[in-house]
């Protein structure tokens, strides 16, 4: 838990294919919105901010720059509809420069029930820097304190 009593949201990386990079966002608690509309919307296209996606959730602060990406994400507890626990993400510096413009959300839903963001990013310069790598060999895939 931080410091202001947010919890942190789990990031990996799934995909860098070179030119594209996929991470996963996880929180614990998170619902996909199960509409047939939703499902048939995002199959076709999808949405370039993941609130859409949510049934439980949403974002306070959403920030995603070339650079970085910054959220801060509430989500109600079903059992107790007052209680919201609140998640953030502070990626202060991607290990490359991204287009923000083409990030692409996705939520997912296991067997297990534990829902996570997929958000998928055009990378635009150093393409031989691959994330996954470099998340493996530094523990995060924030440059930022792997400088530190």
């Amino acid at each position: 838990m931080a410091e202001d009593g947010h919890r942190i949201v789990s990031v990996s990386v799934i995909q860098d294919t070179g030119t594209r990079v996929q991470l996963m966002f996880k929180a614990q608690g998170l619902k996909k919105k199960k509409s047939l509309v939703n499902s048939i919307v995002t199959v076709f296209k999808k949405p370039h901010h993941p609130s859409k996606l949510l049934a439980n959730g949403r974002f306070k602060k959403f920030e995603l720059k070339d650079t970085s990406f910054h959220f801060i994400l509430e989500i109600r507890n079903s059992s107790e509809p007052r209680s919201v626990e609140v998640f953030h993400c502070d990626i202060n510096r991607f290990p490359t420069r991204v287009n923000p413009e083409s990030a692409k959300f996705e939520v997912l839903e296991p067997a297990s029930g534990e829902c996570f963001i997929l958000l998928s990013l055009i990378k635009i310069d150093n393409l031989s820097t691959n994330w996954k790598e470099f998340m493996s060999d530094n523990g995060t895939v924030d440059a930022a304190e792997q400088s530190q």
